[in-house]
C-alpha cells in the first residue's frame, strides 16, 4: 500500500469501470499517449475513473462533465501499437476516493489526488468464496445471457473462482454506468456478488416485461 502513489494521472473512461485484479484495455490516439507517455514512464500507475455528465434543468450538458470521486488504480501492464492507435492494458490494483482534483498541466493531463484507505481490503489477495451464492448468480446468468443471445463457455464460467467472475461481469456486461458504479463502490466481494446477482435478475425482468409488451 505504501508503494502506491496518491497524485494520479486521470483515465476517464466511459460506462466502463476497472475492479482490482481484472484487465482493462484501453485504445487512445499516438498524440493522447505521448501526452502521458512520461507519467507511465516514471511510475506506471494511473486511475480510471467514469466520468460522470452534469445535468442542467434536464439537459445533458456537454461542456460540464465531471467524474464520480471512486475510480481504480491500475499499472500499464502491456501497450500494443498498431496502425496509428495506442492500446494500453491496466491491470487493476486498488480502489480509491478522490481526494481532489488538480487543473490539466501543459499537456492536456490531469490529476488526481487519493486515499485508498476505505479499500484497503483490496490489497488482501485471499479469496472466500464460502459465503456467496454461486448458484443463484447462474441461474441468473443463464437467463440473462438467453434474453442477449448471448452463448458463453459454461465450463470456463463454472470454474471461475466467484469475485474473478463478479469483476469480470462488473466490467464487461452492459450495465448502466450508474449500476457499474455501484459494483465498484461495494465495499467487498460478498456485498458485490449479491448486488450484481440482483442486477442481472432485474435486468432479465425488465427485458421479459418489455418482449412480453411488445408481442
Amino acid at each position: 500500500m505504501e508503494q502506491l502513489p496518491n497524485v494520479l494521472p486521470v483515465f476517464k473512461v466511459r460506462s466502463t469501470i476497472l475492479m482490482p485484479r481484472a484487465q482493462l484495455p484501453i485504445t487512445m490516439t499516438e498524440v493522447d499517449y505521448l501526452s502521458i507517455a512520461s507519467e507511465l514512464l516514471e511510475n506506471n500507475i494511473v486511475a480510471v475513473i467514469q466520468p460522470k455528465p452534469i445535468f442542467i434543468n434536464g439537459a445533458r450538458n456537454q461542456e460540464l462533465i465531471r467524474a464520480f470521486k471512486t475510480g481504480c488504480a491500475g499499472r500499464v501492464i502491456d501497450t500494443n501499437f498498431i496502425d496509428g492507435e495506442i492500446t494500453i492494458n491496466i491491470l487493476g490494483i486498488c480502489r480509491f476516493e478522490t481526494i481532489s482534483e488538480m487543473p490539466p498541466d501543459e499537456s492536456g493531463v490531469e490529476r488526481i489526488t487519493v486515499s485508498y484507505d476505505k479499500y484497503m481490503i483490496d490489497m488482501n489477495l485471499a479469496n472466500d468464496n464460502q459465503e456467496l451464492d454461486k448458484q443463484r448468480l447462474m441461474s441468473a446468468l443463464d437467463i440473462y445471457f438467453k434474453n442477449l443471445e448471448i452463448f458463453p463457455n459454461w465450463k470456463e464460467i463454472e470454474k471461475t473462482p466467484v469475485d474473478i467472475l463478479v469483476s469480470a461481469l462488473a466490467m464487461a456486461c452492459p450495465f448502466h454506468p450508474s449500476e457499474k458504479q455501484s459494483l465498484l463502490e461495494a465495499v467487498n466481494i460478498k456485498e458485490r456478488s449479491d448486488m450484481i446477482t440482483r442486477i442481472i435478475e432485474m435486468n432479465s425482468f425488465d427485458r421479459y416485461n418489455t418482449a412480453s409488451t411488445v408481442n
